[in-house]
């Protein structure tokens, strides 16, 4: 295959455009963010299209992700998955999410598989810097902060209304289970047993039979986002939401695991980083209230979905260690693999030994979220 230059990159889109988008004429790219070595080996870059339909001229600039073959952090995550997601919910047209263009899953064209969406403005809250510390919500008012948020919370919520049989199909893992909890809890066992290696890993070890253990038997079959996080929501200046991104992690099981995963985060970059959260971003009560409204349904056994959604984020913490031991950024003798936020907090909810976070937790730390040494 020929090198992939900035205008090869160029070529090759254009006349993948004109494949996939028969409605659209004389079709020139331009690239906006498209550079050689460290800059094209990201996931994400940016090109600028003009077309012609039969609006006449238009023009639009394009996300481009690629999927690196050796960055699954996340076990099972999937660009084919994302894609499929995304087009589904864009043809909907009642949830925001980004312009569906298409996606390529063979590497001929950019030496990866790769999709496109349309780019759409707007601010996320960060989680690097905390984005109740840093960033455009630190300079909203308390009641911009509230409204920005329940919007994020109105319109994921909104997924517990879609009948997964309507065009989601597609999210069924039969291999894992029956569609729902039995198949979430499938898949988690599976993520559990690839990212554990043999190694004694007792606080997740002992998480993952407590999930398969006291699985709800009422528990719902419902579309999940997978990755509910202010991170992945475009925020509009007047905090409406302009879309919610990053399907790759999407799932059926029930609701309330979108609603626990929220949570999780909320708490997380606040009060288990040791961060005040911003006056006028809803509280637990408050989150829970506007969820339950906007799905038209009761939150049921949230609890125990804390503790799947800490086990999720535990089997991240896992992949992310095995990421920097790849790497060189800590040794393979480092604690972390064990003792870290996430084990933590598993350690309380389910009244295990806790373990101490030392030097190693914030050697590990460092390369990730930032955190201040008095964890050491």
């Amino acid at each position: 295959m020929e090198p992939l230059t900035p205008d090869r990159i160029t070529t090759q889109l254009q006349n993948w455009l004109a494949s996939e988008k028969p409605d659209w004429r004389d079709i020139r790219v331009r690239p906006l963010d498209v550079t050689l070595g460290a800059g094209f080996s990201a996931d994400i870059f940016f090109v600028d299209v003009d077309y012609a339909d039969q609006a006449g001229p238009q023009n639009q600039t394009l996300v481009v992700r690629r999927q690196p073959m050796d960055l699954e952090v996340v076990f099972g995550s999937s660009l084919a998955l994302q894609g499929k997601m995304m087009a589904a919910l864009d043809a909907r047209g009642d949830l925001p999410v980004p312009p569906w263009i298409g996606m390529h899953l063979d590497p001929d064209i950019l030496g990866l598989p790769f999709l496109v969406m349309g780019k759409v403005e707007g601010e996320c809250a960060k989680q690097k810097p905390n984005y109740n510390v840093e960033g455009w919500l630190v300079d909203m008012t308390p009641e911009q902060r509230k409204r920005s948020f329940t919007n994020a919370i109105t319109a994921f919520a909104s997924l517990a209304t879609i009948d997964w049989r309507d065009g989601f199909e597609f999210l069924a893992q039969p291999e894992n289970g029956k569609p729902g909890l039995d198949q979430y809890v499938g898949a988690l066992e599976a993520w559990h047993k690839a990212a554990g290696r043999g190694r004694p890993m007792p606080i997740v070890d002992t998480a993952m039979a407590y999930v398969r253990a006291n699985m709800p038997a009422d528990a719902g079959v419902n579309v999940l986002w997978g990755d509910p996080t202010p991170s992945n929501v475009m925020f509009a200046p007047d905090g409406s939401v302009n879309a919610l991104i990053d399907w790759e992690l999407a799932a059926l099981g029930p609701a309330e695991l979108d609603l626990a995963w929220w949570l999780y985060f909320d708490d997380l970059f606040g009060r288990r980083f040791g961060v005040a959260r911003l006056e006028g971003l809803p509280g637990k009560e408050e989150t829970i209230a506007i969820w339950e409204t906007a799905s038209g349904q009761e939150a049921r056994h949230l609890d125990y979905y804390d503790i799947v959604a800490a086990l999720r984020m535990a089997l991240v913490a896992v992949g992310a260690f095995d990421r920097q031991v790849g790497i060189g950024n800590i040794p393979s003798t480092n604690k972390s693999l064990n003792d870290n936020f996430m084990t933590l907090y598993l350690a309380e909810k389910l009244g295990l030994p806790i373990p101490e976070l030392g030097p190693d937790f914030v050697a590990f730390m460092k390369n990730l979220t930032p955190i201040e040494d008095k964890a050491a």
